[in-house]
C-alpha cells in the first residue's frame, strides 16, 4: 500500500516567511530541544516497507538538496537549513542535518520507526553557479510552502541538477570558451578601475583569457588546484613584463592586478567567514584553506614570472595603483570599469540576467562610495567594511523581496572593491627580494578581503534580526489582543 500524507498543495500562495528564516532559530539554539519532533504534516503508516522507502526518498532528496547548495556556493547554515525544511516538510522527524566542506549527511526518523535513517553524499567538486543555486533555491521555497508532493520535488530536483552539465573536453566551443572570455572581461574592466587606458584593457583581456583557458585545460585533465591556478597567473606577469619597457608605469601594474584578481576565491573567501561566523568552524576552515591554497598558488604564478623579469632587467615599476588624485579622475572611466567588472564577475558565476543590471548598480555604488571615503581619510579597513555592509545591505533587501540567495548580487557589487593596489605593490615586494615587506602587504590584503567578508556578513544579520524582533513583536501583539 502506498504511504499518503496530508500535506496540502497550495499553488500559487507563498509562505508568510522565508524557509532560511524560519529555520534560523532551531539552528542556532533558540528553540527548545522537545521541539525537534515533527515539523510538518504526520504520515499516515499504511504498511512498514512502503513507509521505510518513502522516508528514505524523502531523505535523498533532502541530502541532493543539500549536497547542491554547498557545492554551488551557498553558506553551511544555508545548506543545513534547505535539508532541514525539506525533510520535516514531507514528514521526518527528529532531522539532524549536517555538512563539512566534502560531504553532507542526514539523520532522521520516519514515522512509526525507532531506527534512525541514515543518508549521506561526498561533494567531490564545488563550483560557482548562481543560477542553479537560484533554481534549487526556488525548489525549496516551494517545498517549505507545501506547493509540491514528493514525486514532484524530486522531479524538479532531478531536472535542475540534470541541467547543469559541465563542457567536457571535447565539446562545444563555446562551452570550453565560455569561462575564459567572460573572465578575460573580468580583467578588462579590472583594469580600467584601477587607471588603466583602453589598450591596457585589451592586454588584460588577453591575460585573463589565457590564464583562465590553460585553468580550464588543466582542470580536465585532472591537474590539482595549485598547480592550475599557479600556471593561470603567469600570463599576467608575462605580459606585464612584455610591455614594461614601452608602457607607463599605471598600464604595467594594471595588467598585473587585473589579471590577478579574476583568479583570486572571492566567493570561497566570503563564504569560509559567514560559516566561521555562525558556527560552522570546519567548513569555514576548509573553505579557508581551500581560499589560502588558491590565493597562494596565484602569487606563486605571478611572482614567479615577476622574479624572472628582475632577473634580466625587466623589473615592473612600484607605484600606487589608485594615486592620489581628484575625485572626478576616480569616478570617470574608472567608475565605468567598475561597472563592467561587476557584471563580469556577475556572467562567469552563471548570474541570471536580470540580476546583472542591480549587481552594476551595485558595484558602482559601492565603488563610489569608497572613494568618497578614501578622500574623507577614512581607514582602508574601514572603510572597506562599511561600504561592503551597505553593498550587502542593499543586495540582502533586494534577494529578500525576491525570495532568492543574496549571493548573486552581493559578489559582484563587492568586487570593485578588491584591494588592487596592495596586492601589486605586495607581488612586486616579493618579486624583488623584499620578503618582509611583500609578506606583510599580504597580510594587509588578507586584512581588507576579511573586511569586505565581515561586512557583507554584518548586513545578513541585521537584516535577519531585525526580521525576527519584528516577527517576535507581532506575534506578542497577537496574543495581547487574544
Amino acid at each position: 500500500m502506498a504511504v499518503r500524507t496530508d500535506t496540502p498543495k497550495t499553488r500559487g500562495t507563498a509562505p508568510p516567511t522565508p524557509w532560511l528564516t524560519q529555520a534560523l532559530p532551531r539552528l542556532r539554539g533558540l528553540e527548545p530541544t522537545r521541539s525537534y519532533g515533527y515539523g510538518g504534516e504526520l504520515l499516515h503508516d499504511d504498511g512498514r516497507a512502503d513507509v521505510e522507502a518513502y522516508g528514505a526518498r524523502v531523505a535523498d532528496l533532502a541530502i541532493r538538496l543539500g549536497e547542491a547548495l554547498l557545492s554551488y556556493g551557498a553558506s553551511a547554515e544555508e545548506a543545513v537549513a534547505g535539508m532541514l525544511v525539506t525533510a520535516e516538510t514531507y514528514g521526518l522527524s527528529y532531522c539532524e542535518p549536517s555538512v563539512t566542506l566534502a560531504s553532507v549527511s542526514l539523520s532522521a526518523h520516519a514515522p512509526g520507526e525507532l531506527t534512525p535513517l541514515h543518508a549521506s553524499r561526498v561533494i567531490r567538486k564545488h563550483a560557482t553557479d548562481f543560477r542553479t543555486l537560484g533554481d534549487i533555491h526556488s525548489l525549496v521555497d516551494g517545498i517549505s510552502a507545501r506547493q509540491l508532493s514528493l514525486d514532484e520535488a524530486r522531479a524538479a530536483a532531478a531536472r535542475i541538477l540534470d541541467a547543469h552539465v559541465p563542457a567536457p573536453a571535447g565539446g562545444g566551443r563555446w562551452g570550453v570558451l565560455r569561462a575564459p572570455v567572460q573572465t578575460g572581461f573580468v580583467a578588462a574592466g579590472a583594469a580600467v578601475v584601477f587607471g588603466g587606458s583602453l589598450l591596457t584593457s585589451l592586454f588584460s583581456f588577453v591575460a585573463g583569457f589565457l590564464g583562465a583557458l590553460l585553468c580550464g585545460w588543466l582542470g580536465r585533465h585532472g591537474v590539482p588546484a595549485f598547480y592550475r591556478y599557479a600556471v593561470a597567473s603567469m600570463p599576467a606577469g608575462a605580459l606585464a613584463l612584455a610591455v614594461s619597457g614601452t608602457a607607463p608605469p599605471f598600464a604595467v601594474q594594471a595588467i598585473v592586478v587585473a589579471g590577478v584578481l579574476g583568479l583570486l576565491p572571492t566567493v570561497t573567501f566570503v563564504s569560509a567567514v559567514q560559516d566561521a561566523l555562525t558556527g560552522h568552524y570546519l567548513t569555514g576552515i576548509g573553505r579557508f584553506l581551500d581560499a589560502l591554497l588558491v590565493f597562494a598558488a596565484v602569487i606563486t604564478g605571478v611572482v614567479v614570472v615577476l622574479g624572472v623579469g628582475d632577473l634580466f632587467g625587466l623589473g615592473v615599476p612600484i607605484v600606487p595603483v589608485v594615486p592620489s588624485a581628484t575625485r572626478a579622475d576616480h569616478l570617470g572611466a574608472p567608475a565605468v570599469g567598475a561597472v563592467v567588472f561587476a557584471v563580469a564577475v556577475a556572467a562567469r558565476a552563471r548570474t541570471p540576467r536580470r540580476d546583472w543590471g542591480p549587481a552594476a548598480l551595485l558595484g558602482l555604488t559601492g565603488f563610489v562610495v569608497s572613494v568618497e571615503f578614501r578622500a574623507l581619510g577614512f581607514s582602508s579597513l574601514v572603510g572597506t567594511a562599511l561600504v561592503a555592509a551597505v553593498v550587502g545591505g542593499a543586495g540582502h533587501w533586494v534577494a529578500r523581496r525576491r525570495r532568492e540567495s543574496a549571493l548573486p548580487l552581493v559578489v559582484p557589487g563587492i568586487a570593485p572593491l578588491l584591494p588592487g593596489g596592495a596586492l601589486y605593490a605586495a607581488l612586486s615586494a616579493l618579486a624583488s627580494g623584499r620578503t618582509t615587506v611583500g609578506v606583510g602587504g599580504m597580510v594587509y590584503v588578507a586584512a581588507v578581503t576579511l573586511a569586505l567578508a565581515v561586512g557583507v556578513g554584518l548586513s545578513g544579520e541585521v537584516g535577519q534580526l531585525v526580521r525576527r524582533v519584528r516577527c517576535g513583536v507581532a506575534v506578542s501583539g497577537a496574543r495581547h489582543r487574544g
